[in-house]
């Protein structure tokens, strides 16, 4: 039997075979590439940037652009870059750091209650020589407790993607930080000479805990922090810019 001559027009439009590349990856899992930069410059220029780059829309690459531009010049420097990919609705988190453990309660110094000396046949005691040595037991403060800080910088996110894998909802909280020193809160020497102290660490951080809506691929100017000087007392001549980028991108085998 002879086939109608339009029969073939009439299949090509009901079975369309040739699907886009957005089509044909509509089907696959997605991820979210979050990457988070901390980027530190005068505290002047920073308002002038915010002055001359007021924003209409949560768009912030054009203000990113400007600011790399001033790092390829000398007048920004890129503090910290951090980086994690996860799945939506799911907690993902990166670490640099380094454990800091260190004392949060003391016993003060202290003479045990009992101690076996033998004393004078006569009964008159101990001598004042055994006295002497007795000192040698007195205890110094004594650390009981302790705690534990990470230093360096953490990075902990949840995204959530829209059914078109366009928007990220992203609850994310970076945070960098370091150990300035210490402080003395008491201080003891025995007769020997021997110093010991009660004293507690001193701990600078930067640190947002916040939740944005963001666009596939676009920069967003979440916080603005003041960082520490050279003493670890915070610098208010100077501030740091925190950018965050999402990233959704397809799972999916490449060719060979």
């Amino acid at each position: 039997m002879k086939l109608p001559a339009t029969l073939p027009l009439l299949v090509g439009l009901a079975c369309p075979c040739v699907l886009s590349a957005e089509e044909s990856d509509a089907h696959l899992p997605r991820q979210v590439q979050v990457q988070v930069e901390f980027v530190e410059l005068d505290h002047k220029d920073l308002t002038k940037l915010l002055f001359l780059s007021a924003l209409e829309v949560a768009d912030a690459t054009p203000l990113r652009k400007t600011v790399a531009e001033m790092v390829k010049k000398g007048e920004a420097n890129v503090l910290e870059t951090m980086m994690v990919v996860a799945r939506s609705g799911e907690k993902a988190t990166s670490e640099s750091i380094r454990e800091f453990v260190y004392p949060t309660e003391y016993e003060p110094p202290d003479i045990p209650d009992e101690v076996n000396v033998p004393g004078e046949p006569d009964g008159k005691g101990v001598s004042p020589e055994e006295l002497k040595w007795m000192g040698m037991l007195r205890t110094q403060f004594t650390p009981t407790a302790f705690e534990t800080r990470n230093l360096g910088g953490t990075l902990e996110v949840e995204p959530g993607l829209s059914d078109d894998g366009r928007i990220v909802d992203l609850k994310f909280s970076p945070e960098i930080v370091w150990h300035t020193g210490n402080t003395v809160w008491a201080e003891d020497k025995d007769a020997h000479g021997n110093v010991s102290k009660v004293q507690m660490p001193q701990m600078y951080s930067l640190r947002v805990n916040t939740a944005i809506t963001c666009i596939d691929g676009q920069y967003n100017l979440v916080a603005v922090l003041s960082p520490k000087d050279q003493d670890g007392v915070t610098d208010f001549t100077r501030k740091v810019m925190m950018f965050v980028k999402c990233d959704v991108v397809v799972v999916k085998e490449t060719g060979k």
